[in-house]
């Protein structure tokens, strides 16, 4: 994306200069921008009614309804096949990602202080999220993979790309598929799990892949799926259109046609985010008043607890009475009518003598 086009869109800064040589955010020099000074983007106050809407875009809200804005980007030297996987990235994240073209030297997210650069790209394109390439003799075909808190990195993976496939080589299989629209995500094998750097990579891709949050989904708009299959030695990442076709009954047959982009990856370093900043950014907001005395449980979901006041009478109110106890009585009776007639029999008898 030509960022000259959306430089318009961004508020400038308070006390910091023009960043952007030309208008454009590619090439600029974040060497230039202290991150202390970054902040007064966001507490700049807006001058025209255009500046208000775009600030309050960008504002935090209480619930996030938009998807995850992802950076897509380059390092100081890249590879074609990186080239390539990152334009499909890109269509596969159409308008949920700022790609830029350029090459960037001082984004090393591993090293120390060089996620500076990074974090400032990520602050004027209001990203949560980044794709980043970068190609080496060491580690060949890198892709880095994270995300963003308050914008500052909070954590990220690195994939070995190998056996890269683009969408061009797979024709028009995925023709039918809209942009925009949500994918399902398969995530096979028990290594997700067990492994702390895949467990992280299936956490990141679900993240930056799952698109808007949707309390409703129509089976319809359901038109591709990625699938991730941990084998022993690596994990492949398929994309597949999905085709709905007659079955004779109310659920159709679904058939499953690649569509690209389609490589294989290794782990190799990771970082998980420090516990502290975890525990905000998985922090849950607190929406409306609470209720007293409910609460929510994973198997049961909504309980409540009620207090009674001790009762008394409740041995003289009328119940409904069994027909068994009802039988019950009846024998008792015909019992005592025995015992008083044997009772009086007996003394008839002492009277007689």
């Amino acid at each position: 994306e030509d960022w000259s086009a959306r430089a318009s869109s961004f508020p400038r800064p308070h006390a910091t200069p023009a960043f952007f040589p030309a208008g454009r955010m590619d090439g600029a020099d974040p060497s230039m921008a202290d991150p202390a000074s970054t902040v007064n983007m966001i507490l700049k106050k807006a001058k025209t009614p255009l500046g208000k809407r775009s600030l309050m875009k960008r504002a935090p809200k209480l619930v996030e309804n938009d998807g995850k804005m992802c950076l897509m980007l380059q390092g100081g030297k890249s590879s074609q096949v990186l080239k390539d996987l990152v334009t499909d990235l890109g269509v596969m994240k159409k308008g949920e990602c700022h790609k830029l073209t350029r090459k960037n030297d001082g984004v090393r997210p591993f090293e120390a202080g060089g996620e500076t650069s990074l974090e400032f790209f990520a602050q004027k394109a209001d990203a949560g999220a980044f794709v980043l390439g970068t190609h080496q003799k060491k580690r060949p075909d890198c892709l880095t993979i994270g995300r963003f808190f308050d914008y500052h990195l909070f954590d990220m993976v690195e994939l070995c790309v190998t056996n890269f496939k683009p969408i061009r080589d797979f024709g028009n299989a995925g023709s039918n598929a809209v942009l925009g629209s949500k994918p399902c995500m398969v995530f096979l094998g028990d290594r997700f799990e067990t492994e702390p750097a895949l467990r992280l990579a299936k956490n990141i891709l679900s993240d930056v892949f799952r698109g808007r949050p949707a309390t409703r989904i129509n089976l319809k708009g359901v038109d591709r799926v990625i699938v991730c299959t941990a084998l022993a030695d690596k994990v492949m990442f398929r994309q597949c259109a999905i085709a709905y076709k007659k079955s004779g009954t109310r659920m159709p047959r679904v058939e499953l046609r690649e569509m690209g982009p389609s490589f294989d990856f290794k782990t190799a370093r990771h970082q998980e985010a420090p516990s502290d900043v975890k525990k905000r950014a998985y922090a849950k907001p607190k929406v409306g008043k609470k209720t007293k005395n409910v609460e929510h449980d994973s198997l049961e979901g909504k309980v409540g607890r009620i207090y009674v006041e001790k009762q008394t009478g409740l041995e003289d109110m009328g119940m409904m009475k069994m027909k068994g106890l009802k039988r019950e009585r009846r024998e008792k009776a015909e019992a005592r009518d025995e015992a008083k007639k044997r009772k009086a029999a007996g003394l008839e008898s002492d009277d007689d003598e």
